[in-house]
């Protein structure tokens, strides 16, 4: 426990802490208080109308208080004429009567203002504020004195001895929270109640994850920096809300819980990840900057509360947290320099971008989009960083995967065009699965994502609109979403291996004009989906039969050249091959696969 020494030492300084915030208090009042300048001597007259007419209006209520006044007001108002020596007493009661509704309103007065101006006038005209009303910068005093209490509390149990055990584990993480926070002035930065969340999920996380519970020093140094780095973060964007006057209690809630969730998050995705690599996240910045971690977090709760339509809160669950908060800790664990160098700029603006092109399309249909999509952008952004982010330096929000996802949603999310005989919708799974795809070959050769003329989409999106516009035209009800799901990922890595499927096919020819790769999988969907007899049709639109024929069709294609010849002895290879099947003849896929390498040129 602490010593007697300790413990007045202690008192001292605390004593010294609330006095200086008392007083700073007490200054602070005395500027709100509101200036009553001197009431000016006007020289006026007051004429018996005026002193009628103020005890039938603002004077009213004086009149029952002396009979009098009610003899000489009703004669005024009867219009009956006054004596010289009424009129007289009239002016003397109106002059009293005002005198008194001037010092009842609080202003400085004198026996001889009769001003014809109402108090309530004088005062408004008369009172100088500070600052307009709503606009007080300094902390009240309840937050000053209040947050001095917190601050002496923090300190209290972050440097004495024995005043947390630290015998335990949780103990430790405790007094590591305690130790974070310690440097904030709370008496002036608007932190509310953050600072309890954040030392109560510390214990709760703890509680729910064993691996944290070895009291090895990394990750008291983890709790300490990121409760540190986040509340200093929150307690910023609070403060800049209420300077530019669009702040409320709702919305310093929401930021606050964001704040924890956060850090509920970075503690439970990063604690593994900090004891495996303690160098690169808590000691990557040079002294006196944060910690590579706790600029993750903040990059992460920016992303979500700096979204001006409060959409992405609807986005980003708990579990989207921890998502995207590991897959953030993993490509700038491989690579740093998106912190370090570029001020966080590079991760934060990938985020943003991230979250705002691709929000809409987290629908009630395919929920979790975004957290998902966020974490693999991350994921192949750490493996493949100068190919899939080469202007990271000048041009951060600018990422190849990013506008891969975009265009890819774009496509597959749009309604199926009139006279589409198959319209199915893809779910969340497909979306992903076919995303996933691209980004797969788009990090083996991101050059085939750009097309000649510098749009960094079209020729994805040409492969993307042309292969889909088969699947809508050619497909029946038995295809199946997750069959024609893989089509498209077949159609994709195709592409991706031959540009020459992006060629147009040349005039005379069916689908004339359509890219190579349109025509190719019509030729197969053709002898599914259109066969020439039942037992075709029962063994060719099977969903492992139809997945595997387009597969190897479109392989071989890639493999041999792609070419309008090729792609016509492709629809004729098919041909035959649902004839054989319709007649009863023995197939199967090697079969298949060796009739088509030879039907190919191969």
């Amino acid at each position: 426990m602490p010593g007697e020494a300790e413990l007045i030492m202690f008192a001292i300084r605390s004593a010294i802490k609330l006095g200086q915030q008392s007083r700073e208090a007490y200054v602070d009042a005395t500027r709100r208080q509101v200036l009553v300048l001197p009431l000016p001597s006007f020289p006026v007259t007051i004429t018996v109308e005026d002193a009628g007419g103020y005890f039938l209006g603002a004077g009213a209520r004086r009149v029952g208080g002396s009979p009098r006044i009610g003899v000489l007001v009703d004669k005024f108002k009867n219009r009956t004429a006054l004596t010289d020596a009424e009129r007289d007493e009239l002016l003397g009661l109106r002059r009293e009567c005002f005198v008194r509704d001037l010092a009842d309103a609080g202003l400085p007065v004198t026996a001889a203002d009769d001003s014809t101006f109402q108090p309530e006038d004088l005062k408004a005209l008369l009172a100088v504020r500070q600052w307009s009303q709503g606009t007080d910068p300094t902390p009240s005093a309840l937050q000053r004195v209040g947050g001095t209490l917190i601050e002496i509390g923090v300190d209290y149990f972050a440097t004495m001895p024995g005043a947390i055990s630290t015998h335990s584990t949780a103990g430790k993480l405790a007094q590591a929270v305690l130790a974070g926070l310690e440097p904030i002035k709370f008496s002036e930065i608007a932190l509310e109640e953050l600072p309890a969340r954040l030392f109560v999920a510390t214990l709760e996380t703890v509680a729910a994850q064993p691996a944290l519970l070895t009291g090895d020093p990394k990750i008291q140094e983890l709790v300490k920096v990121t409760a540190k780095g986040l509340a200093t973060d929150v307690g910023a964007r609070v403060a800049t809300m209420r300077a530019r006057g669009d702040s409320d209690s709702s919305r310093e809630e929401r930021i606050a819980e964001w704040g924890e969730l956060v850090f509920r998050s970075i503690l439970g995705s990063g604690g593994r990840m900090v004891l495996e690599d303690p160098k690169t996240f808590l000691g990557v910045k040079p002294a006196g900057e944060a910690a590579l971690i706790s600029e993750v977090g903040k990059g992460i709760l920016g992303l979500i509360v700096d979204d001006p339509d409060g959409n992405l809160s609807r986005v980003f669950s708990r579990e989207g947290v921890d998502v995207v908060v590991k897959a953030a800790l993993g490509v700038v664990a491989k690579h740093p320099e998106i912190l370090v160098d570029k001020k966080d700029a590079g991760l934060r603006a990938l985020l943003a971008s991230v979250a705002g092109e691709l929000s809409q399309y987290d629908t009630l249909a395919t929920p979790g989009m975004v957290p998902e999509i966020t974490r693999v952008i991350l994921e192949k952004t750490g493996e493949n960083l100068e190919q899939l982010w080469p202007d990271l330096a000048k041009k951060p929000q600018d990422h190849l995967l990013l506008t891969a996802a975009q265009t890819t949603l774009a496509v597959l999310t749009r309604k199926p065009p009139a006279g589409a005989r198959w319209k199915p919708t893809f779910g969340r799974d497909d979306l992903l699965a076919v995303t996933s795809t691209v980004f797969d070959e788009l990090a083996q050769n991101p050059s085939w994502l750009l097309a000649a003329a510098g749009n960094t989409d079209a020729n994805l999106r040409v492969a993307l609109e042309a292969s889909l516009g088969v699947v809508r035209t050619r497909g029946t009800t038995q295809l199946s979403v997750a069959t024609a799901t893989a089509m498209l990922q077949a159609s994709i890595r195709a592409v991706a291996l031959r540009s020459e499927f992006l060629d147009p096919i040349p005039a005379g020819r069916p689908l004339a004009g359509q890219p190579v790769i349109a025509a190719a999988l019509d030729a197969v969907l053709a002898s599914i989906y259109d066969p020439p007899g039942a037992r075709a049709a029962w063994r060719l639109a099977r969903a492992d039969a139809a997945t595997s024929v387009t597969q190897l069709a479109l392989a071989e294609l890639a493999k041999q050249g792609a070419s309008p010849q090729r792609v016509a002895a492709l629809d004729a290879f098919m041909k035959t091959q649902a004839d054989t099947i319709q007649k009863g003849q023995a197939w199967d896929l090697d079969s298949f696969a060796t009739g088509l390498r030879t039907a190919l040129g191969g």
